[in-house]
């Protein structure tokens, strides 16, 4: 009943670029960054463009 290929089931292939299923809490903080950096992002724009204008 040991097979040693069960474990390798539940994981994408080697170089796949899907994640695996355990780590669900590092994929939704990436989530959250790549949701807050746009908008990180337009503010440092509107900020420089202000102190450029100045």
């Amino acid at each position: 009943m040991n097979d040693p290929g069960s474990a390798m089931a539940d994981s994408p292939p080697a170089g796949s670029l899907e994640p695996s299923d355990d780590d669900s809490a590092v994929s939704g903080w990436r989530a959250a960054v790549w949701f807050i950096l746009p908008f990180l992002l337009f503010v440092g724009l509107l900020v420089a463009a202000a102190f450029l204008a100045a």
